[in-house]
């Protein structure tokens, strides 16, 4: 066992190492590679279950533990990210959202050990790949940072609507903290009965707000239901938090987001022609066509 244990760590090295994959995350090169591996059963079993790696192993077995030293290589990088991602973000807001003094200044652990629990469940993991992305690579920070230059729509629903009086730096450190607790609603024990292509129903959302609470209820109510209610199509329920409802765009923006990504001469830039296809897709998604629109317009006059 320990023989094919240090084979599949090598076998995973090799596939990681691929340079088609390096220009993607870390988590996104994990979803690569199991999709390779489930596509092509029938192409890689013959080598697999040869004696110079599992020898006579049945296929599931086989890509069970190749899936299972897989996600241990990722998480080992995914940790150190992770970590480095929270150690930097300003909880300060959390002040202002308790009506009494925080429980706890250690927002950012609270959140590590949840989010690497959260990462055990498959589906929370996969789900977690945009909301990560869109923190790593500093989206939110440039949209709200125009959002409150520009002071129309989106500034407008943070501050008079939500409420949020708070720093520039504080609700941008709000809407990333709401990201990063957005696969929490994979939560609840349920069948996918609650849950359609995109967003989940109220009900549904409602429940694993519970869930949330009863395992990192000391952080404040207000900030697990925007990770929440990110999940939550605002055309089912146009009361849903601000923060959640960028949280919501950024995701599925960030899912397949790919850096320094080069531009053909003529062609619309990266996030805007996203803006553009989802302006036409809001009600697919769930979005706030209004917060679309001042995203797309953003987008297109800084070159996104």
């Amino acid at each position: 066992m320990e023989q094919e244990a240090e084979k599949a760590t090598l076998f995973v090295q090799r596939l990681l190492a691929n340079p088609a994959l390096q220009k993607l995350s870390i988590l996104q090169r994990e979803q690569h590679i199991l999709q390779f591996l489930k596509g092509n059963e029938r192409q890689l079993y013959p080598t697999l279950s040869s004696p110079s790696f599992f020898p006579g192993r049945p296929w599931k077995q086989i890509l069970d533990s190749l899936a299972t030293e897989l996600g241990e290589v990722i998480n080992k990088s995914l940790l150190t990210q992770l970590k480095g991602l929270l150690d930097r973000m300003d909880f300060s807001f959390v002040a202002f959202l308790q009506e009494q003094e925080p429980a706890t200044t250690n927002a950012s652990d609270i959140i590590l050990e949840f989010q690497m629990k959260m990462l055990e469940d498959p589906a929370a993991r996969k789900s977690f790949i945009g909301p990560y992305h869109a923190v790593l690579h500093g989206i939110t920070d440039r949209y709200v940072e125009e959002a409150f230059r520009r002071r129309q729509y989106i500034h407008f629903e943070l501050t008079k609507v939500q409420r949020l009086k708070m720093s520039k730096e504080e609700v941008k450190n709000m809407v990333k903290a709401s990201l990063l607790l957005k696969n929490g609603i994979h939560l609840p024990n349920a069948e996918t009965d609650g849950r359609s292509a995109q967003t989940v129903q109220t009900a549904f959302a409602a429940k694993a707000l519970q869930a949330m609470q009863k395992q990192i209820g000391i952080l404040p109510e207000a900030l697990l239901r925007s990770g929440i209610n990110a999940n939550v199509s605002f055309l089912d329920d146009a009361s849903i938090e601000t923060t959640a409802r960028l949280a919501a765009v950024f995701a599925v923006r960030s899912q397949n987001y790919v850096p320094f990504q080069k531009v053909d001469r003529g062609a619309d830039s990266p996030d805007k022609s996203w803006f553009s296809i989802a302006r036409r897709n809001f009600r697919y998604y769930g979005f706030d066509i209004k917060m679309l629109d001042e995203l797309y317009k953003t987008a297109g006059e800084n070159g996104w």
